[in-house]
């Protein structure tokens, strides 16, 4: 007979808490914890370089392709909240870098951390583990709610109790059978809408579902066009992502922060002067921005944005 490797949520946690992470939940792999429907209209609005959704959709949806025999998707996560203020504090002159982007790249700082969890679970409960930071067909804030690690907010993250949501997650494909300790949260926004009122683009006019098209978030990361001129008095000071939704959450007002210095700001990253950016090389480029996320978008978009910035001053 074979022998299923077995655990539970309430150890899962303790064991990813000793590899540096903040706490971990998990839920069965099957049946995939998503609105098929929503993901199907998702998909179909999504913006053309975000079409890696839908290239992989049939993993997302069925685990087992990624790793036969797989029982359980453990979801970990780890606080990035500083206390350094957003970009409502920011100077004249300068451009806001999304807090996930001023410091070194989450996907080496926080995969360094998954891949010990993984390893933790292969050693100590026998079982296989695979594990991704925002890089593999996972959907990772579904599981993190089925698990019961949060909710999902009116601005589509997802909110932690505790630790609000300013966390990375990271996700672990295991046929370990993982008996849970959590149930779901319940929606914990009520009846605020501050989220909503804050975003200059209205990419959040409906309720918990991301408009990824209108999202600064998404124009100022991903979006490999260069940016609409007629964007310019909606950037709101950001040159690099957008806080604003997280940053007027009641639930990041009250939430812990861990303050980590693999976190802060890497020097020059932290609120960038506009003239310093239009007046860089790329070599000056990756001198400041090349441990970070920033690197991955090309020099003349950052450029580009920037001058939508400069010429937006007084």
């Amino acid at each position: 007979m074979e022998r299923i490797p077995r655990s539970t949520a309430s150890e899962l946690d303790a064991l990813a808490r000793s590899c540096g992470l903040d706490g971990a939940g998990a839920a069965p792999a099957c049946p995939v914890p998503v609105d098929l429907d929503e993901v199907s209209r998702w998909v179909q609005r999504a913006p053309r370089d975000l079409g890696y959704v839908a290239a992989r959709l049939r993993e997302r949806l069925d685990p087992g392709r990624l790793l036969p025999g797989v029982r359980s998707v453990v979801v970990a996560f780890v606080s990035y909240a500083g206390t350094l203020p957003g970009v409502r504090a920011m100077p004249s002159g300068r451009g806001f870098v999304s807090r996930f982007a001023w410091g070194r790249d989450y996907h080496r700082v926080v995969g360094e951390r998954m891949k010990r969890f993984a390893g933790a679970i292969a050693t100590r409960c026998g079982a296989r583990a695979r594990w991704y930071v925002d890089t593999g067909p996972v959907f990772e804030k579904a599981y993190a709610v089925a698990a019961g690690l949060g909710f999902v907010g009116r601005n589509s993250l997802l909110i932690h109790p505790r630790y609000g949501s300013f966390i990375f997650l990271g996700s672990i494909l295991t046929d370990l059978e993982v008996e849970p300790a959590a149930h779901r949260m319940a929606d914990g926004c009520g009846q605020c809408r501050a989220c909503r009122a804050v975003c200059p683009t209205r990419a959040l006019d409906r309720p918990y579902v991301l408009d990824a098209g209108r999202c600064l978030a998404h124009l100022t990361v991903s979006d490999r066009s260069p940016p609409d001129p007629a964007l310019a008095p909606r950037l709101a000071g950001n040159l690099y992502g957008c806080d604003l939704c997280q940053d007027v959450c009641p639930w990041n007002q009250r939430a812990l922060r861990p303050d980590r210095p693999e976190f802060s700001p890497l020097p020059g990253a932290y609120m960038p002067r506009l003239r310093d950016v239009l007046a860089m090389d790329e070599a000056r480029f990756r001198t400041v921005f090349g441990g970070t996320p920033v690197v991955r978008r090309p020099l003349p978009l950052l450029k580009a944005t920037a001058r939508l910035l400069a010429d937006g001053l007084p």
